[in-house]
């Protein structure tokens, strides 16, 4: 029978995007070590998790696509006690807002000079998703390093997107037989 240990440490790592051990433990908000006691089958023997952990752990984890159900089992349940858990996770989750905005950016040269210097930030080993994060990360102070935009005299630059997005799927009444 597999450990807690090592059922925790398969589901954190199929976490899409990945979640590291540090990274979990920062997300549950504990020292590093104290979670990875939770993931080493050497320092971590017993069968199961602790209940209000997990139900922590599988709030992080459903937030990476991992099913709330199956952290929920860390901690003993069955599938009938998981599943209110997992529903309660999920409900928990707060509902995506979607908005609108009118935006100003500044000029292109403007543009290309910030994003030269936030290049330049990134090590020349960098993997994708490594050069990726510290863009992600660095974006807010390159804006705020170029100033505030003002709007051109009423000039707008509108562009198209390259490709209009697909209208949803609707059913549709099968056509008459001849």
């Amino acid at each position: 029978m597999e450990k807690a240990a090592q059922k925790l440490k398969n589901l954190r790592k199929q976490a899409m995007p990945k979640l590291t051990v540090r990274a979990m433990a920062d997300a549950l908000d504990m020292p590093l070590g104290s979670y990875a006691r939770y993931e080493s089958g050497y320092d971590f023997k017993k069968p199961f998790l602790p209940l209000d952990l997990t139900r922590r752990i599988a709030e992080v984890l459903s937030r990476h696509g991992i099913d709330p159900t199956e952290v929920m089992k860390l901690a003993g349940l069955n599938e009938d006690e998981a599943e209110p858990e997992a529903r309660a996770i999920e409900a928990a989750k707060p509902a995506a807002q979607f908005v609108t905005l009118a935006v100003a950016l500044p000029s292109e040269d403007a543009l290309a000079d910030m994003f030269a210097s936030l290049l330049a930030l990134i090590p020349a080993e960098a993997s994708r998703a490594e050069a990726a994060r510290i863009l992600a990360q660095r974006l807010p102070s390159g804006f705020a390093a170029i100033g505030p935009v003002a709007p051109d005299g009423g000039r707008a630059i509108a562009t198209a997107p390259a490709e209009a997005a697909p209208a949803p799927a609707i059913d549709r009444p099968a056509p008459p037989r001849s």
